[in-house]
């Protein structure tokens, strides 16, 4: 957290967080500067919230390690890419602004703004993308610079948001368990893959053939061997050597069902398990097995729970 009226200690905390260089200068208005920042990350995803008071303007230059999606309350902000073709936007309560920093961009904010901004490691939404792909990134990734949060698309991306507001609040200062921090970071850069337009989305769409059926056993036979992993679709993509789309089909062709719809019920299965086994008086406690095969939420882990074997995980235990 950064709560300070010195808009050089300001910018350099900042860039500290961020891991990246930025320029910041400060208007004389009316309103004082004070600056209110606070930050979170896991696994290379982060939330920064950020207010200054008064309006300031703060411009980047590559080499820049993260991709960003800008929400803005309170205010707007004027955004100047300099990336071919040039182009200004105005990020309000119904645009939000996603900055691929391929070039300098620079940011003009109105009096009173409070932004809250996503963060993703380059490395990480690459990686991702590929997977999606099935194929190498060759280009560097370069996002349509607004977002219309009113439609499917921007409405996804906030939802990813708030998920992941969500779920670094709930877990505190430990952060998440491995395998809820993988599903985090798989919502959260589906959604933006899938929801905002890039250079790489007509190819994500385009036809793709099924992979053979042998993938799909492979697959499972990993799954079995690990349930406690915390495996994303995109981990199970690059372990079969396919994209994720091509996974899930194959799996919806040859099982019914999704890959991660057949990991949650094999998890259940062995979660179901481990409390038939247990002896009560150990102290372990339905809370203690369920997130270690990837279930925080109580509510649901029991409602699946009993719907899969027809009883509370309480009586399992107890029998």
């Amino acid at each position: 957290m950064i709560h300070t009226q010195d808009p050089g200690e300001a910018k350099t905390r900042t860039q500290q967080l961020l891991g990246n260089v930025h320029q910041m200068k400060v208007s004389r208005g009316e309103r004082a500067f004070l600056a209110h920042v606070e930050h979170r990350a896991v696994n290379g995803l982060g939330l920064m919230s950020s207010e200054y008071g008064t309006a300031v303007q703060i411009s980047c230059s590559p080499p820049v390690s993260i991709v960003t999606v800008n929400l803005v309350f309170g205010g707007r902000m004027l955004i100047d890419s300099h990336t071919a073709p040039a182009q200004s936007v105005v990020a309000d309560d119904e645009h939000a602004g996603v900055f691929s920093f391929a070039d300098d961009v620079t940011m003009q904010w109105t009096p009173g703004l409070r932004q809250l901004m996503l963060t993703i490691d380059r490395t990480l939404l690459e990686r991702h993308l590929r997977n999606l792909l099935n194929e190498p990134v060759r280009a560097p990734l370069l996002f349509a610079p607004l977002v219309e949060l009113r439609d499917g698309g921007g409405q996804g991306m906030v939802a990813a948001v708030r998920t992941l507001r969500q779920t670094l609040r709930q877990c505190g200062k430990a952060g998440p368990p491995p395998v809820l921090a993988k599903e985090v970071e798989h919502v959260v850069l589906t959604s933006l893959l899938l929801g905002q337009r890039h250079n790489y989305t007509e190819r994500i769409f385009s036809a793709q053939p099924l992979p053979p059926p042998r993938l799909v056993r492979r697959v499972v036979d990993l799954i079995h061997s690990a349930p406690e992993t915390a495996f994303t679709v995109a981990d199970l993509a690059e372990f079969a050597g396919v994209s994720e789309r091509g996974l899930h089909a194959a799996f919806r062709r040859q099982l019914g069902t999704t890959p991660m719809s057949y990991l949650r019920r094999h998890r259940l299965e062995r979660a179901h398990d481990e409390l038939l086994r247990l002896d009560p008086a150990t102290g372990v406690k339905v809370t203690d097995v369920a997130v270690r095969y990837g279930f925080t939420h109580m509510g649901r882990f029991a409602a699946a729970y009993r719907e899969r074997f027809g009883e509370p995980p309480s009586v399992t235990i107890r029998r």
